[in-house]
């Protein structure tokens, strides 16, 4: 049986480009999200957060659970307590009302896997959250910082893991972890696939907010800094080999003075996010 990180990871692949993908991403990375969307954006994440992690420390002895339960390094709720006030002032208590539709069907696929024969699907929930703010997320903290010139260290605490020295070695910890996971082969695979429904439910947050601005398609930089930024050293390493090619190729063809068609942008954007693992589709540069 192929090990559950992994599994986890190449099951989920397409659907995590789809979510870069996505109007409320591309805005943010560009930082044309005001701070009033986002503000709001925070609250959905409060009603995740806290559906989680409560049904985390519920099941909490589970002994594949316990695996992966890092309360203390990993919990957002009391970091979202402290953005949300700042973004939305003292009665932000009020906002949380009415739920969302896309952020009931997120707290009660979350609330299905905790009262189920099988709370295990739990770690789906837990791997696409908290892998993600310690992966992509630190990169969205500092586009927030650099386009909206916030305060030091405020509005920011959802993206500070103070108990965690360094990230990837955490990281690196927790998927060793899920490969201790102990689960048949069918509730593996129900594990991948509770993971890739949960990608889509975050797909569907962002969609509520899609009224508030209007997109517009990156440009070839903008999309090349957004992969270097989720993925510095793989998008070098494929600048490197793609390069590496072309001087193999162009021994073999006469000199020609026309720009080679295979570093025509387009191309060189999808050969990027192919080699980092991103099935970007229907880009135009």
């Amino acid at each position: 049986m192929t090990l559950l990180a992994t599994d986890l990871k190449e099951g989920t692949k397409v659907l995590h480009a789809e979510a870069g993908r996505s109007k409320f991403m591309k805005q943010f990375f560009k930082g044309e999200v005001s701070l009033a969307t986002y503000g709001r954006f925070l609250i959905s994440l409060y009603h995740v957060y806290r559906t989680l992690e409560k049904a985390l420390d519920q099941h909490k002895e589970n002994p594949q659970l316990s695996l992966i339960y890092f309360p203390k390094e990993l919990y957002r709720v009391d970091a979202l307590e402290q953005d949300i006030e700042f973004f939305n002032g003292p009665d932000w208590r009020e906002m949380l009302t009415p739920i969302s539709p896309a952020q009931q069907a997120y707290i009660s696929a979350i609330e299905r896997c905790a009262s189920s024969d099988t709370p295990e699907l739990l770690v789906a929930h837990s791997y696409v959250r908290y892998l993600g703010d310690l992966s992509g997320g630190q990169v969205l903290a500092k586009r927030l910082q650099k386009f909206n010139d916030l305060p030091e260290n405020q509005g920011i605490a959802f993206y500070q893991f103070d108990w965690i020295e360094d990230p990837d070695t955490f990281k690196e910890m927790y998927r060793k972890r899920l490969n201790q996971i102990e689960v048949s082969e069918e509730l593996q695979q129900q594990l991948v696939e509770e993971a890739k429904g949960t990608f889509l439910r975050n797909i569907e947050m962002f969609r509520e907010f899609d009224d508030d601005f209007q997109v517009t398609a990156m440009t070839v930089q903008e999309q090349t800094e957004f992969l270097a930024a989720l993925e510095p050293a793989r998008v070098k390493l494929a600048v490197e080999e793609r390069a590496r090619k072309q001087g193999i190729a162009n021994q073999h063809q006469h000199q020609q003075s026309s720009f080679p068609s295979s570093w025509h942008p387009s191309v060189l954007w999808n050969s990027l996010a192919h080699a980092v693992g991103l099935s970007y589709k229907n880009v135009n540069p």
